[in-house]
């Protein structure tokens, strides 16, 4: 396992306003960064996420390439891979709002697959 990948966000996306969660066109996204994340996740004991020059980042673009993170690792294997070496106050902020947002969805996403393994065995029964 190698010991650290940097990911220069600004460079990766070639964009300081960072917005929305996928591309048409092919160019880089929340979605294809979050990807490229997950395809280095295993290779690399430390992924730092460098924010430099981005001046800012909706609420979709953080959801999609960072908290949809979570629907893989959980929040402690996260916050032990992923370090943000130059990230703001306000990003962190920002960011800690999109994983609670997310762990929410994934809450409820597992209660309403429970109800419906509990439904399914009642109708079988």
């Amino acid at each position: 396992m190698e010991n650290e990948l940097i990911v220069n966000v600004y460079k990766f996306m070639g964009n300081d306003l960072l917005t929305g969660r996928t591309s048409d066109d092919g160019s880089p996204s929340a979605e294809s960064l979050r990807k490229h994340v997950l395809d280095n996740w295993d290779k690399y004991e430390r992924i730092s996420i460098s924010l430099d020059n981005i001046m800012q980042m909706t609420r979709p673009f953080l959801d999609e390439a960072f908290a949809k993170l979570l629907e893989d690792h959980t929040l402690d294997e996260f916050n032990q891979k992923i370090y943000l070496p130059d990230a703001k106050e306000n990003i962190v902020k920002d960011l800690n709002n999109a994983f609670k947002i997310r762990q929410k969805i994934i809450q409820s996403q597992k209660a309403r697959e429970e109800e419906i393994g509990r439904a399914s065995c009642r109708e079988r029964v």
